[in-house]
């Protein structure tokens, strides 16, 4: 039996039907992968839309329920049917219905307030207010229900508080929110309304869905990437050698990978630029003073490197706004967490990337956030970032203050130890700084104290 010659047609053959085979398995491969990505992009998507939207209704929904009860206690009971026969003239009519237009415009989001009598024809109107598109009914003035209220007619019949209404009709989409007025008697005598308009929200979500398809797009086809490079590597690999040499190629690839994504978070967010960075490598310090091995400390550096990717998801308007947030805005802030773990978490090549996102803002007494979780409820990586983002939110300069001084910084870490920070890894911090770590060489002792204050109270008054 001879042997065969290289350019033996056969072999020739058999060559370019398994190389055929080969590349028709990675086409399909290709093809699952693309599918996976862009389903993974969709419910990301739609996930972080829903988050949002869900957030800001919530908000919108307390602040009229505070606007109707308010208004309320305006409301002179005695006085309904008088000022629905009688109109604006009567005594008293224009000092309330200035009232309520106080209380309106000092509120965000109400765009309609309204005090309505309920009868069996229909809305009797007591007080309106003009608006710049819609002027304002006149006492007495009488409309149809609308189709969204009719189930709640029973109710409002009986003078019960109802569940807030939400519609999209010719008013365009808005949260309805109603509160009955009772007098002494305890008998209902009208209901105080409040219109929140959330036509804004579709648009701001619009926009939103937008840059959040378009960044999830291309941070999961990288990944993509990455794992068509791997997969390619560990094919081609013929020994150990080389086994290790594509692995520290890989590992290279990712590291470049998540610092081109934290560049995009601090881009993003102009008050915190090189934040990304800086915590990251706080955190490879700590971990490695408290004895984990050199992997790990590469692990965690890179998760700590995309601790805020969550912030690519916030409105820029809201996460770069110049003066102090509203409770809605802060919510909106508060979301990062949860968003940046929803972007993570379906990252199967380091499926702890998720942990640092998702938990560095949690706290051991359970008053963190998104979750609650408490002490070692939370991911260890979680637990280090923490301390490493509460000392550079501290310790770097913002385009609005300097730095805050470094000794000042210190006594506050170890005054939150246990409650707000971990305690073993404060205890890591401050041997750190005994030998010399985390001051900056150019630091000779200034810095603020004032503003550390203010920051004090502020998220004092936040918990």
């Amino acid at each position: 039996m001879r042997k065969q010659k290289r350019n033996d047609p056969i072999a020739k053959e058999n060559n370019i039907s398994y190389e055929k085979r080969r590349k028709v398995r990675r086409g399909k491969l290709m093809a699952v992968l693309v599918i996976l990505v862009i389903l993974l992009t969709v419910v990301n998507a739609g996930v972080s839309v829903f988050l949002y939207t869900n957030t800001v209704k919530e908000e919108r929904i307390q602040s009229a329920k505070g606007v109707t009860k308010l208004a309320a206690s305006f409301i002179d009971t005695k006085m309904i049917d008088t000022y629905m026969e009688q109109g604006k003239n009567t005594p008293g009519y224009q000092e309330t219905e200035k009232t309520l237009y106080n209380i309106r415009e000092n509120t965000v989001g109400v765009e309609y307030l309204y005090v309505l009598k309920i009868e069996e024809d229909g809305c009797h109107f007591v007080f309106d207010l003009d608006t710049d598109d819609v002027p304002a009914y006149e006492p007495g003035d009488v409309i149809e229900f609308e189709e969204a209220f009719k189930p709640y007619l029973p109710d409002l019949f009986a003078g019960k508080e109802i569940d807030p209404i939400e519609s999209d009709d010719n008013s365009g989409w808005v949260i309805t929110v109603y509160y009955p007025v009772y007098n002494q008697k305890g008998d209902c005598v009208c209901y105080v309304g409040a219109d929140v308009s959330m036509m804004d929200i579709r648009n701001n979500t619009r926009s939103f869905l937008e840059r959040i398809a378009l960044i999830f797009s291309v941070f999961l086809i990288l990944i993509l990437l990455v794992a068509v490079q791997i997969s390619r590597s560990y094919q081609r690999v013929s020994d150990w050698e080389d086994l290790i040499k594509k692995q520290e190629q890989n590992k290279i690839l990712i590291r470049e990978i998540v610092t081109a994504f934290s560049k995009t978070v601090d881009m993003k967010d102009k008050y915190t630029n090189g934040h990304s960075f800086r915590v990251a490598k706080y955190t490879s310090i700590l971990t490695r003073e408290l004895g984990y091995d050199e992997e790990t400390v590469e692990k965690y550096y890179n998760i700590a490197l995309m601790h805020d990717i969550g912030k690519i998801g916030i409105p820029a308007e809201v996460l770069n706004k110049p003066g102090k947030l509203t409770e809605e805005e802060f919510s909106v802030i508060k979301s990062h967490a949860r968003l940046g773990y929803n972007v993570l978490k379906d990252i199967s090549i380091m499926p702890d990337l998720a942990e640092g996102a998702g938990s560095h803002h949690e706290r051991p007494d359970g008053k963190g956030y998104p979750k609650g979780l408490k002490g070692n409820e939370i991911p260890r990586v979680a637990q280090i970032i923490a301390v490493a983002d509460t000392f550079d939110a501290m310790y770097s300069n913002r385009p609005y203050r300097k730095r805050m001084n470094f000794d000042k910084v210190v006594s506050i870490i170890k005054e939150v130890s246990g409650t707000q920070l971990t305690s073993d890894v404060v205890e890591a911090f401050l041997r750190l700084v005994e030998k010399g770590e985390f001051r900056d060489p150019d630091d000779h002792g200034g810095g603020s104290t004032e503003d550390i204050n203010n920051i004090r109270k502020s998220f004092d008054n936040k918990e």
